[in-house]
């Protein structure tokens, strides 16, 4: 699916949520306006394969009623819109179903099977008052001392070797070293930063470079970076905007992989219980090292170390997915059960268990990170998910 696609289906949810900004509404339009008739009857017609059409919760004329009143709030004339283009005779039985899956904060999920199957499973309908996570996370300092910074105030909460450390705002902590001289033999202290599982946080390092990090990541770094290079030790998942210092390289080290940049924006995943290691590249250039093996990146690229420790090249890695965790989204395109139920075990904070057969569907689709669990799993369920919550369990049953 385009991502303009994407993005109408998920203004369109955020509408009909009553959670649209003006400016979302008037992009909505817009979209409305300058999507292609034969690309959304494609669209259309690939969701109502999976979309039981004889029972819709709204019908065709609510549903477009729906949509004019988009336009209304835009202050667009309905006629200038709707009156001149044609829709398929499939769109018309399909958009009732849709937006009426919409209607109870459903986005437009559909997922590809490699096994055709005209036998849906029914899903078990669950409550669970598990919220998303947010902006939680640990700081760990050389000295012994430990903060938890969701709970402590904004301003200076340390001063550590000349390095001032300042919660900036909510989920932002900055690390201002003062231009002091260091003797380059002596010990600086490490840092460490932990976002459990449900955290996210935003870093500033002493250098200036920026740091985002997803739940369940870890990053060690000194207090100041003196020396020839400036070297920080991850596990976990995060984004990366480094500040340009031709003579001082950054470097990245994982458990399996050391990336090297000089200046750049890229992203690294690598937690410890998944097989892959993903580094992707979104400006600048860097080197990937493992052992003797060395892989450059180009902007748009993504490394991909695999299991048996040999490095793949994709081209053409769409940043928005890529970065979705970041920017308050969960974006999937062509991800399997397992990626999905990954990001979303990490989190919830919650352990996925599986008791069927492995699934072959392919799931497209976001959704804001801020939605409970049981709306997240509500909209799986509508691609014909069968699972079960129990306490902080999540139970697939196909």
């Amino acid at each position: 699916m385009k991502k303009a696609s994407l993005r109408f289906t998920f203004l369109v949810t955020k509408y009909l949520n009553k959670s649209a900004t003006a400016a979302e509404i008037e992009e909505l339009s817009t979209l409305l306006h300058t999507l292609e008739i034969e690309e959304i009857n494609k669209i259309m017609e690939q969701i109502y394969e999976q979309t039981d059409t004889t029972n819709p919760v709204l019908n065709l004329d609510q549903s477009q009623n729906i949509l004019q009143n988009i336009l209304k709030d835009t202050k667009i004339s309905q006629q200038t819109h709707f009156s001149k283009r044609k829709y398929s005779p499939i769109y018309k039985l399909s958009i009732a179903a849709i937006i009426g899956a919409i209607t109870f904060g459903l986005v437009f999920f559909k997922f590809y099977s490699l096994q055709k199957d005209n036998q849906r499973t029914l899903p078990i309908k669950q409550t669970s008052d598990i919220s998303a996570g947010g902006n939680r996370a640990t700081l760990s300092m050389a000295n012994g001392t430990i903060i938890l910074l969701d709970s402590a105030n904004k301003g200076v909460l340390a001063r550590d070797e000349g390095t001032i450390i300042k919660k900036t705002a909510e989920g932002q902590l900055a690390f201002n070293a003062r231009h002091i001289q260091y003797d380059k033999e002596a010990s600086i202290g490490v840092n460490t930063i932990y976002t459990p599982r449900g955290g996210q946080y935003q870093i500033i390092l002493p250098d200036g470079s920026k740091v985002w990090l997803n739940a369940e990541t870890s990053i060690k770094f000194p207090s100041k970076f003196i020396g020839a290079e400036r070297r920080v030790e991850l596990i976990g998942e995060a984004y990366f905007e480094i500040a340009k210092k031709i003579n001082q390289p950054f470097k990245v080290v994982t458990n399996r992989i050391e990336v090297q940049v000089l200046g750049t924006a890229f992203s690294i995943s690598g937690y410890k219980d998944e097989t892959t290691q993903k580094t992707t590249l979104f400006d600048g250039a860097i080197k990937i090292k493992r052992g003797e093996k060395t892989q450059l990146l180009k902007p748009g690229e993504q490394s991909i170390l695999t299991a048996n420790n040999q490095f793949q090249l994709k081209d053409g890695v769409d940043p928005e997915v890529e970065l979705a965790w970041k920017n308050g989204l969960f974006l999937f395109k062509d991800a399997s059960m397992k990626e999905v139920m990954n990001q979303v075990a990490r989190w919830y904070n919650v352990k996925v268990i599986y008791t069927g057969k492995n699934s072959k569907k392919l799931f497209n689709g976001s959704v804001s990170r801020s939605a409970n669990l049981d709306e997240l799993m509500s909209m799986l369920a509508f691609t014909g998910v069968a699972y079960e919550i129990k306490e902080r369990n999540i139970i697939i049953k196909n």
